[in-house]
């Protein structure tokens, strides 16, 4: 298809009013969550007084999504989703509301602010699936790739703009009226929802088995799914984790760059920062229009391309270099996400993508945790251009890694010899893989 094409078929999803308002109020939760983000950490530090009560309730926005995806996965499966996201952005809303609402009152502890942060973190570890859950049965395959990445969009506008509003707003008036602010847009998001029709048909063959016993077993079928003899899925699992530990630690490491590096302090962290978010947004827009056809080689391209600009970083102590390498890394590896959930939506049986969903966003918050824990403490004994040559390397390895994933899930895939799986590792593919041209895949979808 022609670029002409690629741009009307975007410009049309845009307009469809299905679509269009699910994404409208994405982009007002996303602006609101993220403005959050910096109201609710200076909140509690004016609060308590306490560096500790921070990093608990950083533990606690965390911690949610990875105890309960399990849960998260069947609910989703067995109900509604979009009554589900609607009643969820209703309570985020209310319980973000209460904060401010206690505090006012005078009737706010730390405890009670610990379980208020605990049950909307909750909430939202059950949104994310539905989102992604709900895409395709408002959006054909032809037009998920686009679909995902104006998605991602949402959450990299709010990631840009939410912070540096919620920071002036927290200064010129303060962060309970913030925190008013963001519990008021997942109401708004929750409007949106309801004026959203979507057409959810339960499968008739498998109805759900009741009790604790059914739950059980339907999560140990989402697992068995993913891992057991299933090299698409496995694959994808892989690169979501491969993905947590790449793109977690980013922000962790790009002060210290700036510190001791570049010697620019704050100022040059936000610039660094905000160079590696430009560069996501240019590769969400991209995306948008213009989707590839196999999404596999995109995404190792991506982990190529990020792995050459993360290796040049590391020889790099200039800063308007810096911030052009950043800003390609962001475009490399923001590739990742909205071409693996294209690929998890056009391949999962419908009656199980959200177990598929949910287990995915454990290996990718694992191997974020990884990231986060194991990388700072390496920059301590090493600095950080080597912890950074690092990284390269690892996102090399992960091209290497997503070839081979490919090939494993072709038909009649030569990775069986070394030799085969050194060609598979350098993306080289010998017959018979190539025989029957580089688009066969799993159910006849193109990779």
């Amino acid at each position: 298809m022609s670029f002409a094409i690629h741009l009307k078929a975007s410009r049309d999803l845009l307009t469809e009013r299905n679509f269009g308002l699910l994404l409208l109020g994405q982009l007002v939760s996303q602006l609101g969550e993220n403005l959050n983000k910096v109201a609710l950490l200076w909140f509690v530090y004016l609060f308590t007084r306490s560096a500790e009560a921070m990093i608990v309730v950083g533990v606690l926005q965390t911690l949610p999504p990875m105890l309960f995806f399990w849960a998260n996965g069947v609910l989703l499966d067995r109900y509604p989703k979009r009554r589900t996201m609607i009643m969820v952005d209703a309570v985020r809303g209310l319980l973000v509301l209460l904060i401010p609402a206690l505090y006012l009152q005078h009737a706010l502890t730390l405890p009670v602010l610990y379980l208020l942060v605990f049950l909307v973190a909750t909430a939202s570890g059950i949104f994310g699936p539905a989102l992604y859950s709900v895409i395709p049965l408002m959006v054909a395959e032809p037009r998920r790739v686009s679909a995902n990445a104006l998605m991602q969009t949402t959450g990299q506008v709010g990631t840009l703009v939410g912070p540096l509003l919620g920071g002036l707003l927290s200064a010129f008036y303060n962060p309970v009226f913030v925190m008013v602010i963001n519990g008021v847009t997942f109401l708004v998001s929750a409007l949106f929802l309801l004026a959203i029709a979507i057409r959810e048909i339960p499968d008739p063959e498998i109805p759900p088995v009741p009790g604790l016993s059914g739950v059980l077993f339907e999560v140990r079928e989402g697992i068995r799914f993913i891992f057991s003899n299933n090299p698409l899925f496995l694959g994808l699992f892989i690169i979501m984790t491969l993905y947590g530990v790449i793109s977690g630690p980013v922000s962790l490491l790009l002060p210290v760059l700036s510190k001791t590096v570049l010697h620019s302090g704050a100022n040059g962290f936000g610039m660094l920062l905000s160079a590696y978010g430009v560069g996501m947004l240019l590769s969400s827009i991209l995306l948008t229009v213009r989707p590839p056809d196999n999404l596999f080689r995109w995404i190792s391209g991506g982990f190529l391309a990020g792995g050459a600009a993360m290796l040049l970083l590391a020889g790099s102590s200039h800063m308007a270099v810096d911030l052009i390498l950043m800003m390609l890394f962001g475009m490399a590896v923001s590739v990742v996400n909205p071409l693996a959930h294209t690929l998890m939506q056009n391949n999962a049986p419908s009656r199980m993508l959200s177990r598929v969903l949910t287990t995915m966003s454990l290996g990718f918050l694992g191997g974020a945790i990884v990231g986060m824990v194991g990388l700072p403490g390496l920059v301590a004994r090493m600095g950080i251009l080597p912890v950074l040559a690092i990284l390269g390397g690892v996102l090399v390895l992960s091209w290497g890694a997503v070839n081979m994933i490919e090939a494993g899930c072709r038909e009649g895939s030569a990775c069986g010899s070394a030799l085969s799986r050194l060609w598979t590792f350098f993306g080289v593919l010998p017959s018979p893989a190539r025989q029957s041209g580089s688009e066969a895949s799993v159910k006849g979808e193109k990779l």
